[in-house]
């Protein structure tokens, strides 16, 4: 009856120090990334994120206008650095996109572009 009560109380300990964990992370990945400036043509829109926290940030998915879109490049970007999101699509003049970036921990950037 002992070694359950104390099994019980290491295991209570280690679950809740990991929840403290993902969460301490998930908090600071939403708050160090920011979108710096972008630039966009016809076939490419170019986002420059600084991650501002003190862990590596990756991006691993976009979404232009709902839609998933292609990332092209490993985008890793590194504490106090400033990184660069090459998507590539079809944008036509005078239209609006919206667009979402997001990482492992499902922080977001958005914004809006046109071209």
């Amino acid at each position: 009856m002992l070694i359950t009560f104390v099994s019980g109380i290491l295991f209570y300990t280690f679950v809740m120090d990991n929840i403290n964990l993902a969460t301490e992370t998930f908090k600071i990945q939403m708050a160090a990334l920011l979108l710096n400036s972008f630039t966009m043509n016809s076939t490419h829109i170019v986002a420059f994120l600084k991650n501002t926290g003190s862990a590596l940030i990756e991006i691993t998915s976009a979404y232009v206008n709902g839609i998933v879109t292609a990332i092209t490049n490993l985008v890793k970007i590194a504490p106090n650095a400033i990184g660069s999101v090459i998507l590539k699509g079809t944008f036509l003049p005078g239209n609006k996109y919206d667009v979402k970036l997001t990482n492992i921990f499902n922080a977001e950037v958005t914004f809006q572009a046109s071209f």
